[in-house]
Parts: C-alpha cells; sequence; structure tokens
C-alpha cells in the first residue's frame, strides 16, 4: 500500500508530461487565433498547471517526496515548456531567442543547484530555488497560455503585449541568474554553508 501512495504524486507527473504532447498537438494543429480549438487548448493548460501544483502538494503531504519525483517533476516542466514553446514558435507567435534564453536559464539553474547543494546540504532536493527564480519559472510555465489567450481575445495588439512579457520575464530572469551566481561565489570565497535567502 505503501508504495501505491508514493506511486501517485509521480503518475500525476507522468500524466503532465503526456498532456504536454497532447496540448503542443493542438496548438499545431490549428492557426495562432484559431477559435474552433481554443477551450480544448486553455482546459488542457490548466489541467497541465493544476498538475504541477498537485503533485508536489500531494508528495509532501503525504510525506512520499523523493529526489526522483523532484527530478521527474522538473523534467515534466521542462518537457511542457520546450514542447509548447517549439510550437508556438513553428507559429510565429513566440520569437526564438526565447527559447534559447529558457534553455540557458535551466542549465544555470542546474548548475547553480548543483554548486550550493555541495555546500548546504540541508535538504534532500536535488535542486535549489531563489525567490526569483520561482516567480520566472511560474511565468514561464503559464507563457504558452497567455500567448493563446492574447491571441484568441486580442489578436492585433497581442504580439505588443507578448513582447512586453517576455522582456520583463527575461530580466527578471536574468536578475535571478545575478543572484545565484553572486550566492556561488560568495560560498566559494566564505567556504560557508549558506543558502539562497
Amino acid at each position: 500500500m505503501e508504495k501505491i501512495i508514493k506511486f501517485i504524486p509521480n503518475s500525476i507527473t507522468g500524466v503532465r508530461i503526456f498532456m504536454s504532447f497532447i496540448f503542443t498537438y493542438i496548438i499545431l494543429g490549428q492557426p495562432i487565433d484559431g477559435k474552433e480549438k481554443f477551450v480544448t487548448i486553455i482546459a488542457i493548460f490548466l489541467a497541465i498547471c493544476l498538475s504541477d501544483l498537485l503533485d508536489g502538494k500531494i508528495a509532501r503531504k503525504m510525506k512520499s517526496t523523493s529526489t526522483i519525483g523532484a527530478k521527474l517533476d522538473v523534467s515534466a516542466d521542462l518537457t511542457y515548456i520546450i514542447f509548447s514553446y517549439t510550437a508556438l514558435i513553428i507559429l510565429k507567435a513566440l520569437p526564438m531567442w526565447f527559447l534559447g534564453f529558457v534553455c540557458l536559464k535551466f542549465l544555470e539553474f542546474l548548475i547553480t543547484s548543483m554548486f550550493i547543494k555541495r555546500y548546504n546540504k540541508l535538504s534532500n532536493n536535488p535542486f535549489v530555488f531563489d525567490k526569483v527564480g520561482r516567480l520566472v519559472s511560474v511565468i514561464l510555465f503559464v507563457i504558452p497560455g497567455i500567448v493563446c489567450t492574447l491571441n484568441y481575445l486580442v489578436p492585433y495588439s497581442a504580439g505588443d503585449l507578448i513582447k512586453l512579457l517576455l522582456s520583463v520575464t527575461l530580466i527578471g530572469g536574468i536578475y535571478s541568474s545575478y543572484l545565484r551566481i553572486k550566492s556561488c561565489f560568495e560560498m566559494l570565497s566564505l567556504g560557508a554553508s549558506k543558502c539562497i535567502e
């Protein structure tokens, strides 16, 4: 029974990966401002967001958090972001440079998390999150839904609103990276077990 309980959060995460493929397929199946599948796109988007909220909460509540679960969760998030962004780039709703920024930010997140974990072994989570980075990751996660919604509701001004959103997200991501890298250098110079606040 205990193994089944521990399997529930990871199953929810696995379903999110599957929903990411469906989301991408549906986006690619119609014009970006298409009306016929908008409700389906938003329903799947909301289900993906809900599954991301639930898997971690359920794992913590059931005391079944694990390194594998944390890695699976981050992998599911990255799968969703890469596939949905790629679809939106193909439809010319997002610029290619932004996907490059996301990949660099993720790489920085992995490297700084590994570095910080060397100095701070208090947490079992293989990843270290900072406050600004969490906010940026939430925005990165909801961008596909926002882009689809803006192109549906306000197709003529969607481009400008999306550029503004991407610019603010880029600035937040750069600031988060600065804080994380600065923290790594401070740990290296002090040799202290200090964590990002």
